[in-house]
């Protein structure tokens, strides 16, 4: 008999199923990957929980032994996107196929009914191209495939920097672990961009809602995550201001492998080398400031033929195969934007 119960990571009674919800994500994520697994640390995940940016409601899957045997976080954004929720589910690998996963998986769409969104998307990586059970398990559930993606890594000692030098028309500034107040407008504008920009595929999000104060807080946060970052940006010299931007950060939980997070440049100024440039920077500060990385892992849409250029021509290797769903949810008779 399987019990759902609610799970906040920041109530210090609940800290024991909250460490076993957890430790199901983790085990989840190693049956894929093996060694090359990422799971998320607990500051991490705690640290997400206090953003304002996002309502996050984690629910855990007991056996009747009471062991935490599956996961599900719903997040949903509070500034932009209000119709729509992202799910985050794993059953422990020892107890798929029970029916866990579908208990779970209502259990979240409720939640997103109960917040008053319509809207429930996700996605899925899988080492096999066919999206192998997890693919199947949105497929059964009624989700549609919204966007296909790709995981890749380079081993970083296989990196060979050519040192090919920046367009004059431009300049490339690195930072570690924090970002001048004089960035911070332009960063807001970029991660405006980053919304938008990015290949979409099928999936529906609007425009984010980024200032000068979220982007202060969502570097804040990332130390108090445990993580170090570098961040390069590229400077358009005749205007002043940065027109693109990309960011590694290393987890104190991971410290041999470092995450690609964003990278992008305007569309008015693609074409010069930037990107290739801005990611070359950033590898060469990361392999001299934190010598013990071995890995970098990032995530493109299949069909981001630019940018999977650009990480070709810096090594970059498939290694997994990602698939983005989407499923309209029924709107609930009397249920408001606000979940009332």
């Amino acid at each position: 008999m399987t019990e759902l119960i609610d799970v906040d990571p920041l109530d210090p009674l609940q800290d024991t199923v909250f460490r076993g919800w957890m430790d199901v994500h983790a085990a989840a994520e190693r049956a894929l990957w093996g060694d090359q697994a990422t799971p998320w640390s607990a500051e991490e995940i705690r640290e997400f929980q206090r953003a304002p940016e996002r309502i996050r409601r984690s629910v855990a899957a007991l056996d009747g032994r009471g062991r935490v045997v599956g996961a599900v976080q719903v997040i949903a954004a509070t500034r932009d996107n209000l119709d729509s929720v992202n799910v985050w589910l794993s059953v422990h690998p020892d107890h798929q196929r029970r029916g866990i996963g579908s208990a779970l998986l209502a259990r979240a769409e409720a939640i997103a009914g109960e917040l008053g969104r319509t809207l429930v998307q996700d996605w899925s990586v899988s080492p096999e191209e066919s999206g192998g059970p997890a693919a199947a398990f949105a497929a059964g559930h009624g989700y549609a495939v919204a966007q296909r993606g790709l995981r890749s890594e380079l081993a970083l000692a296989d990196w060979r920097d050519d040192g090919a030098p920046v367009h004059p028309a431009y300049r490339v500034e690195t930072v570690w672990d924090a970002v001048p107040e004089s960035w911070l407008e332009d960063r807001a504008h970029l991660a405006r961009r980053m919304s938008t920009d990015a290949p979409l595929g099928e999936t529906e999000y609007e425009e984010e809602d980024w200032d000068a104060d979220r982007v202060r807080r969502y570097y804040e946060r990332m130390t108090a995550m445990g993580r170090r970052f570098v961040v390069s940006a590229a400077r358009h010299v005749a205007s002043g201001h940065l027109v693109g931007y990309t960011e590694l950060a290393v987890s104190a939980s991971t410290p041999d492998r470092a995450y690609q997070q964003d990278t992008l440049v305007l569309r008015e100024h693609r074409g010069h080398g930037l990107g290739l440039a801005l990611k070359a920077a950033n590898l060469r500060a990361l392999r001299t400031e934190l010598p013990q990385v071995r890995w970098v892992m990032t995530f493109n849409a299949a069909s981001n033929e630019p940018m999977l250029r650009v990480n070709r021509a810096l090594g970059f290797a498939v290694a997994g195969y990602v698939t983005e769903w989407k499923k309209r949810l029924p709107v609930a008779s009397g249920t408001g934007p606000d979940g009332r």
